[in-house]
């Protein structure tokens, strides 16, 4: 190949490559945006976002999660074993029953009794489940004695406690408010008795448990602060004495605080509940606004009629009277939010038919309140 001659002619080579520099203003500089205000938006600048606090736990959860699955190897030497329970017992109260509430979750069976009473017996509110199976009865005799201004008690699926020792930790406790005995199966007449010595009782849960249905009513005259009551599951719930509860209430000598004058939540679902019992009931109830009758014999709509202040109904596989006439009767509910109308039939039949539902979404356009 041939090479190029140094004096070639200028005009024949390429032209060189311009080259274009951005003038960037400094980082942070002020420009003439800066004191504009965006068309349509407001003036203030405070961010309208909503942050959704359900999706990211507080620092305190985080916290209080990672402390209960490091527990066992904060036990594994002496030194951190002490150190550890020095911490425990320097925890605040409030802190101490959410704590307890994330151990049952993550380590349930290492919480033994000692454990429990040393460092988790404490303060103004306990709860206890199933799960613990270090809870024993020395570990219930303890809360009285650690505890003896308790205002809420939880005692939840305890098979094996017996009456009369819940009924002893009971008595020895009269500043509670709010008892729970859900699903302690030998909770029976002594402990609703001794109950009904606590009389600043609000919050009542019966759930599942034995008592007789006159230790039950002698409570309801005994305890005229009750806001909730929860009796779902009672065996020995029938028509007949449920409707004596509602005599011996009105032949009651009267007092400052009538009888479940400041009820504002009742269950009785799965109980032997009948329309003639309810209305003899809620005739008393001024206040409801929860009631769960849900798998009772409950057939009419219209003995809610009294209920104006209600704001959730549970009518779940009660075998209602769906018929035209029937839905005509359904009184105004004009704080219905909640209503609960599945599996609606007899022996397992449904009676919602196609016609009776038209009929019934006609009846419930009105309530403009309800949500689900």
């Amino acid at each position: 190949m041939s090479k190029r001659r140094a004096n070639a002619d200028p005009s024949s080579q390429p032209p060189k490559k311009k080259s274009y520099v951005v003038q960037l203003p400094s980082f942070g500089a002020e420009n003439e945006y800066d004191n504009q205000t965006p068309i349509n938006s407001p003036s203030t600048a405070l961010s309208i976002r909503q942050s959704s606090s359900g999706d990211v736990p507080s620092l305190v959860s985080i916290s209080l999660r990672a402390f209960a699955r490091a527990l066992l190897s904060l036990y594994e030497t002496e030194e951190s074993r002490e150190r550890t329970r020095r911490q425990l017992k320097a925890l605040p109260e409030l802190l101490v029953t959410r704590l307890l509430s994330v151990l049952r979750k993550e380590i349930p069976t290492y919480l033994t009794h000692g454990l429990l009473v040393a460092y988790f017996i404490r303060g103004t509110e306990i709860t206890l489940t199933g799960e613990l199976t270090g809870v024993t009865n020395l570990t219930l005799h303890a809360i009285p004695d650690n505890c003896p201004h308790l205002v809420h008690l939880e005692l939840r699926d305890l098979k094996k406690p017996s009456d009369d020792v819940l009924s002893s930790v009971i008595s020895k406790l009269p500043a509670l408010e709010t008892l729970i005995l859900r699903g302690c199966t030998h909770a029976g007449s002594k402990t609703v008795a001794t109950a009904a010595q606590c009389p600043e009782l609000r919050v009542l849960n019966l759930n599942y448990t034995t008592p007789s249905a006159s230790s039950v009513g002698a409570l309801l005259i005994a305890c005229p602060k009750l806001e909730v009551l929860k009796l779902a599951g009672i065996p020995k719930l029938n028509p007949s004495v449920i409707s004596s509860w509602a005599k011996d209430i009105s032949s009651a000598e009267p007092s400052d605080e009538a009888p479940l004058q400041q009820l504002m939540s009742l269950k009785l679902r799965d109980t032997g509940l009948n329309d003639s019992a309810l209305v003899n009931l809620l005739g008393l109830t001024p206040n409801l606004e929860r009631l769960d009758v849900s798998f009772t014999q409950v057939r009419s709509i219209g003995c809610l009629s009294s209920l104006t202040k209600l704001r959730k109904l549970s009518l779940t596989a009660c075998p209602l009277n769906t018929s035209l006439a029937e839905l005509d009767k359904i009184p105004d509910l004009p704080h219905l939010e909640i209503l609960h109308l599945g599996a609606i039939g007899v022996n397992g039949s449904p009676t919602l038919t196609d016609s009776a539902l038209y009929a019934l979404t006609d009846v419930l356009e009105p309530l403009t309140r309800l949500e689900n």
